[in-house]
């Protein structure tokens, strides 16, 4: 039997060899990604919000190569956590403080972790109680005043509190094993009948894997019953009522299509395809050579996963001498003389036959958000080559999707055409020089940087996903002008803009991803810092880190040495209109919330190799158009307009927009006004969704150019507060600020001019 996928904080010490107070310290202080899964009783503890923190099975053998050293202490520990870990450390047993709404103190409680072989599957189940301890007499009251405790009341508690933790422990061990051979036996007899019941399980349990954490008022087995009763019963309903729903569900699947979703694209099918994958980092050829192939075809599409780099595309094709059009979703430039043309990937049009189709990023197929649209491509690209380009640790993923299309696969691999090193030692801002690129992973960091950096006398360019393609560009070509010293970027640099850059600096090594705040991943580090070093500029690019210690270069160390994780697991599908169509007609309802819920139940639920994207904006956005009266495709391109729900008032105004198409008057435009950055890049991107309706309903969002020249105005204003707030003061002193080089330093760059400017950037 297969190990767990996560790992609960009291195991570790077995498997890492530590102790589990240095597990603690570890995973209190981050240094190690975690899970996050919620209690199963709805606890009303912490507003209902409480977790218990597990570790990927993945990140085990990561603990053990953390090097000794001392991890500073929570400054906001109090009394009743320094009890909690001390008692942890000295009954080897995870006790935890639990908190009421308030974050007052409510008590202690440890973590009893039990893997038990309840069900036919590949893993064991991990049952995780957090059994509730008492705590000291005439202490407990005070902790929940947040009175503070004397010194000689400190070692009492802990004593007190770590025997109770021991005793717990044991006792509910013996209780949850017990309970898990019954219910082990229990289960056998209820699903005698499903045939292969691990099937129906895997279906019961996807989407709410985590129930069998639960909270226990005490370690007595009759304690433990009832919330462990609760969940096992509402497995086996889950079950039962998926059995009487294959049936439905399997139908809707044959007429849908997606249970064959290569036939979805019959002219790609019609087509002897061949599939070229040249994989390989940053800085390896890999796009050059996928561009040849393009701009020698008779005709061919090239499909960006921007629109910045859809624009780069069309450059590059028209310099090959291709007559070359432009598709995105806001702008189309179509013509019958082009023969290419360069899209953003969503754009595909799988009814235009070509000779060859470049499909860049093929690792987007991973991306939960958008891979759904490489899959697309990837299937249904109607092109004689298919010429994908990407990362190596993608090669898995498209090989097992090239057997399921039956079409034959060339895997050639690229090498990156220079070295690409760790600095040896973290640097601080002083450090800077001039060619340098700063990666921070918000825009608020951004401009802070760009605050602490401008006064050392170092003019900045700065680069983030907030801001249009053509802002971005355009302070990109500041920075190769040499007319800003350093870029600052949000990881938006490892995607679309090609720098002359030597070093590449990172201002942290986590990032919050839009869910929490974790470590960056390998791959991501390999994508960022491989923007150091274009080959023909520069001998060797580095990667480091601004402050932080020496943990930080031996990650990066460690990112750019070790082989690509492979990508695994399945490819990401969504609903098209033609499926959403046929849901609302099998459901008997425009409801398009329901129809699009009923959808990411459904579609390829069972496929080996595919599975639904995620789809939780899609799904509130269109509950919120339910009262707008529109035909319902209608209503899913409102639905999918790409604005985000973390900005209330943009889908505020998608919904003005919508109830004018609605009542059959144009929609007003966007509000184009000027203001401070934060406005001027609130108006670009209303604006940019403005565009995109207007592509798919030019009679109800007329005078596109209108806005169009209105977004230019806005981008210029953009750009000149950009430069405004990057350049050095005329006060500061530059020399004496900038630090210096060291020879070593010097030698690393090759080819900048007399002139100064940075050297010309070409591309990956």
């Amino acid at each position: 039997m297969q190990p767990v996928s996560n790992y609960p904080i009291s195991m570790l010490p077995g498997l890492t060899g530590h102790s589990l107070a240095r597990c603690l310290e570890i995973v209190g202080a981050g240094l190690v990604r975690t899970l996050e899964v919620p209690f199963g009783d709805g606890s009303k503890d912490d507003s209902g919000k409480r977790k218990a923190r597990l570790v990927p099975a993945g990140r085990v053998k990561a603990m053990t190569q953390i090097p000794e050293g001392a991890i500073a202490p929570d400054p906001d520990e109090d009394d009743a956590d320094r009890i909690s870990r001390i008692a942890s450390a000295r009954a080897e047993e995870v006790v935890r403080v639990r908190r009421m709404r308030d974050g007052s103190f409510g008590g202690f409680e440890v973590e009893v972790p039990v893997l038990a072989a309840i069900f036919p599957t590949e893993r064991p189940t991990l049952l995780m109680a957090f059994v509730r301890l008492r705590a000291p007499k005439g202490v407990h009251q005070r902790l929940a005043d947040d009175e503070l405790l004397r010194d000689g009341e400190i070692e009492p508690s802990v004593a007190f509190v770590a025997e109770r933790a021991s005793e717990a422990a044991a006792k509910a061990r013996a209780g949850l094993t017990a309970l898990a051979e019954r219910y082990s036996t229990q289960f056998q007899k209820a699903t005698a009948d499903l045939g292969d019941p691990s099937s129906f399980l895997r279906a019961a349990t996807q989407a709410d894997l985590e129930r069998f954490v639960f909270a226990a008022q005490g370690p007595d087995e009759d304690e433990l019953q009832p919330p462990l009763n609760k969940w096992f019963d509402k497995l086996l309903s889950s079950m039962r009522a998926l059995r009487l729903q294959s049936r439905r569900r399997a139908s809707f699947a044959e007429a849908s299509g997606y249970d064959r979703y290569p036939n979805l694209f019959p002219l790609a099918r019609s087509i002897e395809r061949k599939l070229l994958f040249l994989a390989g980092p940053t800085n390896s050829g890999k796009t050059y050579e996928a561009m040849r192939f393009a701009i020698e075809a008779a005709t061919a599409e090239v499909l960006s996963p921007l629109r910045l780099l859809a624009h780069e595309h069309r450059e590059a094709l028209t310099q090959g001498g291709a007559r070359a059009g432009l598709i995105t979703g806001e702008e189309r430039d179509e013509s019958e003389d082009f023969t290419h043309y360069a899209r953003t990937i969503e754009t595909i049009d799988v009814g235009r036959r070509v000779d060859v189709c470049v499909i860049d990023e093929i690792q987007m197929l991973a991306d939960e958000q958008r891979g759904w649209a490489w899959t697309q491509a990837l299937f249904g690209a109607p092109a004689d080559l298919v010429v994908m380009t990407g990362s190596p640790d993608a090669i898995p993923m498209v090989e097992r999707l090239a057997k399921v299309l039956g079409e034959p696969l060339e895997v050639r691999r690229l090498e990156r055409k220079n070295e690409l090193d760790a600095w040896p030692e973290p640097i601080t801002l002083r450090d800077l020089r001039r060619g340098d690129a700063v990666v921070a992973f918000s825009r608020a960091a951004v401009h802070d940087l760009r605050e602490a950096i401008v006064p050392l006398g170092l003019s900045v360019a700065t680069v983030y996903g907030a801001l249009s393609p053509e802002v971005r560009r355009a302070e990109a070509a500041r920075f190769r002008r040499g007319e800003a010293d350093v870029v600052v970027a949000t990881d938006a640099i490892g995607m679309g803009l090609n720098l002359p850059v030597s070093r590449v600096f990172l201002a942290a090594i986590e990032k919050f991803d839009g869910t929490r705040r974790r470590n960056l991943f390998h791959s991501e580090i390999r994508q960022i810092g491989g923007r150091a070093g274009r080959y023909g500029m520069f001998e060797k690019g580095w990667v480091g880190v601004i402050g932080g210690g020496g943990y930080g270069v031996e990650k990066i160390r460690a990112a750019i040495t070790t082989p690509p994780k492979e990508l695994v697991g399945r490819a990401f599908v969504r609903p098209n209109r033609e499926s959403v169509a046929l849901a609302a007609e099998f459901l008997e309802t425009d409801d398009l919330a329901q129809i699009l819920t009923f959808l990411r139940s459904r579609i390829v639920m069972d496929h080996a190799d595919l599975k639904i994207g995620d789809m939780d904006e899609e799904i509130e956005k269109a509950r919120r158009l339910a009262p707008v009266r529109l035909p319902l495709l209608d209503r899913l391109a409102y639905a999918i307009v790409p604005v985000s729900l973390r900005h209330p008032w943009f889908m505020d105004t998608v919904l003005t927009w919508a109830r004018a198409h609605a009542a059959g008057k144009p929609a007003p435009k966007p509000p184009l006004r000027s203001g401070d950055l934060q406005r001027l890049e609130d108006g670009v991107n209303l604006a940019t969704a403005w565009l995109w309706l207007a592509q798919r309903f030019p009679a109800v969002y007329t005078d596109a150019e209108e806005v169009r020249d209105g977004v230019a105005a806005l981008n210029d204003a953009i750009e000149k507060n950009l430069v405004k707030l990057s350049a050095v003061k005329p006060l500061a002193s530059p020399a004496k600020s900038r630090p210096r080089k060291s020879s070593r330093e010097r030698t690393q760059v090759k080819g900048s001019d007399s002139a100064g400017k940075h050297p010309t950037a070409n591309h990956d």
